[in-house]
């Protein structure tokens, strides 16, 4: 009796702690609560939204080279010198800490003008570059929020998962309490008391792993949040599922939406005009250049005592390339592979993607006919579990039949739960793909 006190207080704790603690987590987080809150908070996604502003800063006409150059200059030169000149006439000037002043100034704007076409191949790369950069933030984006639903709905499940295994702790202790009573009245067996205390602890061993899952899924999610790890919340009881698109509509957004297609074709235009910058090196090139010069020259003694020039003065430089070694010839050979290599990537990506969205739907379908599956079960198993306990309590079946069915009750739920899982999992995929998750 002792032992069967023992073992009742300690399911009895077991299932008071469970519910203080859900009641201590006074926080009931959401789906879309979750979505939401990653989306303001996840570094990731914060860092992808700065590269956004660094490429529109970058993308402008003076990074591509079509700006002029204006550049001032300006210095003055003071020193002490003694001064002699013996000059051809026969005068002689001699003078000590002799002071001169140098003064020069100026201003010189360079502009080139033509280098081939390069200024306008560099500007259209820096806006594919712009645009890559706001696909690559939408690709960290949905990406995120698929983590953040997976995440979630597999913290809602596993918390299904204690549910049952709490429930079971009752069975199991409900079928240990039987076992003991008929062992002590002389209608039971000792191994019985044995099995059912095995079974039991079983249990209770899978209530501990299951409690370990959820706070390392809970940390996770919290990380993806940007929150901290152990900040407490609770999740929503159920898993809906809810209708797919129909395949073609999905196919048909996946090329326009797809931040891996968009972004696999945004780097081939990119490497398009870094093949025009590399080709400008064979035409001539033409600059302008200016300038506006001050310069003057003070000396205490001396034949000249100021000389001061000033005044504007240009040049134009045209460079016309000859022969470099056929290092452009080479150059261009590369970037036709690079660009050869990025459409078999695109050609490579879209087919992953085919490849994705179509076992998405086969899950999605097959896990719905789980569902439908397990739910019958699941009807069908809680009925057997209430007349296999009324009839071993009878001494109509062993308590090895009890077991199995007790098994086969806590298995039918653990399979609906992750039919329902596996469901949502292809459902998230799909919009994933498509590029509407983050609408979700």
């Amino acid at each position: 009796m002792k032992r069967f006190y023992k073992i009742f207080f300690f399911s009895f704790c077991s299932i008071f702690f469970f519910n203080a603690a859900l009641f201590a987590q006074d926080t009931l987080l959401t789906a879309q609560d979750a979505v939401k809150i990653a989306i303001e908070n996840n570094y990731g996604i914060i860092i992808s939204r700065n590269e956004i502003e660094i490429g529109s800063l970058n993308n402008n006409w003076a990074n591509a080279g079509a700006i002029p150059l204006v550049s001032a200059t300006a210095s003055k030169t003071v020193g002490v010198n003694n001064l002699q000149q013996n000059l051809s006439n026969g005068t002689v000037t001699k003078k000590n800490g002799n002071t001169t002043q140098n003064l020069n100034a100026g201003i010189a704007v360079n502009w080139t003008v033509f280098d081939g076409f390069k200024m306008f191949a560099t500007k259209k790369k820096l806006e594919e570059l712009e645009r890559a950069g706001e696909y690559t933030f939408r690709k960290n984006l949905n990406e995120t929020v698929f983590n953040v639903i997976t995440s979630y709905y597999n913290i809602v499940t596993l918390d299904e998962q204690k549910k049952a295994t709490l429930e079971q702790i009752s069975l199991y202790t409900d079928r240990y309490n039987l076992a003991q009573r008929r062992f002590e009245i002389g209608t039971g067996a000792k191994y019985e008391v044995l099995e059912a205390q095995v079974d039991l602890n079983e249990q209770r061993s899978n209530l501990l792993s299951l409690q370990n899952s959820i706070a390392l899924a809970k940390s996770s999610l919290n990380n993806l949040m940007g929150k901290n790890p152990d900040t407490s919340f609770m999740v929503i009881d159920t898993i809906m599922v809810f209708p797919l698109p129909a395949y073609s509509d999905v196919q048909n957004k996946i090329n326009k939406q797809n931040p891996d297609v968009l972004l696999a074709n945004s780097q081939l235009a990119v490497l398009a005009q870094e093949k025009k910058e590399v080709n400008a090196a064979r035409l001539p090139s033409v600059e302008l250049a200016g300038f506006y010069n001050f310069a003057r020259n003070r000396n205490g003694a001396g034949f000249t005592l100021l000389n001061q020039t000033y005044g504007p003065s240009g040049s134009v430089g045209i460079s016309v390339p000859l022969f470099n070694g056929i290092l452009v010839k080479k150059q261009l050979a590369i970037s036709d592979i690079q660009i050869k290599n990025q459409q078999l990537t695109i050609t490579q990506t879209k087919n992953d993607i085919q490849t994705s969205l179509t076992n998405a739907y086969i899950n999605y379908n097959n896990a719905l006919k789980a569902i439908e599956l397990e739910k019958n079960n699941l009807v069908l198993a809680t009925e057997n579990i209430v007349i296999a306990t009324e009839r071993y309590k009878k001494l109509n079946i062993t308590s090895v039949e009890l077991r199995q069915i007790q098994i086969s009750y806590n298995d039918a739920k653990n399979r609906l739960y992750n039919a329902l899982y596996q469901a949502k999992v292809a459902e998230a995929t799909v919009a994933l793909l498509s590029g509407d998750i983050a609408n979700l």
